[in-house]
């Protein structure tokens, strides 16, 4: 029992200081005000994804094998979170003149996200990408809250965590880590080591 007290206190501590972490990394740490085009060119304001709840966006090409096994992963976490405010928004980032295969991948797969083309990868660079996949999760305001480079199975769990966090109430959060730290100190440390017996 201890040692699952003192693994979530670990957790609560290593995921408290990722976000301020996040703001040393080079890139912005707000989503710039921009329109993308999505697949059927149309033009899309960034902002307007991220306004009801937290926001996740990858970026990725045909090319990157490991962003295709993400996306889908990131495709279920789209749809069991998207009823409480959370997006998932895919950025792709070839040329122009591979779109029509983009648009033909995407259709084939029927992701339930939306794809948006940043064909310059402008974004991408500007946000500190240099390698993909790579993920931004953002706040209900655009804030930066965590970067990923790469994929691995198993990474999707460390972003529902972080999608979950961002979720929950701020009292919640608040609540919860006051609850983890009362857990971690063990019962023996309340009690006083040389209590006097006699009055």
């Amino acid at each position: 029992m201890i040692n699952c007290k003192i693994n979530i206190l670990n957790n609560s501590i290593v995921f408290g200081l990722l976000f301020p972490l996040s703001v040393l990394w080079a890139g912005s740490n707000h989503l710039p005000n921009i329109k993308l085009k999505d697949l059927n060119n149309q033009k899309q304001q960034l902002s307007r994804y991220h306004s009801d709840g937290p926001l996740l966006l990858n970026f990725w090409n045909l090319a990157c094998e490991p962003c295709k096994k993400e996306m889908k992963e990131l495709d279920k976490l789209n749809i069991k979170y998207s009823d409480q405010g959370f997006k998932y928004v895919s950025i792709n980032i070839d040329s122009p003149r591979s779109m029509s295969k983009v648009k033909s991948y995407v259709n084939s797969q029927k992701f339930s996200f939306t794809v948006l083309s940043d064909p310059r990868a402008e974004l991408f660079r500007k946000m500190g990408g240099k390698v993909m996949p790579f993920v931004i999760i953002t706040d209900s305001t655009g804030a930066v809250i965590n970067r990923h480079v790469g994929y691995n199975p198993g990474d999707e769990k460390k972003l529902e965590k972080e999608i979950l966090y961002l979720l929950s109430p701020s009292e919640l959060k608040m609540d919860t880590i006051h609850v983890e730290l009362e857990e971690s100190i063990p019962d023996t440390a309340l009690v006083k080591p040389f209590e006097s017996t006699t009055e």
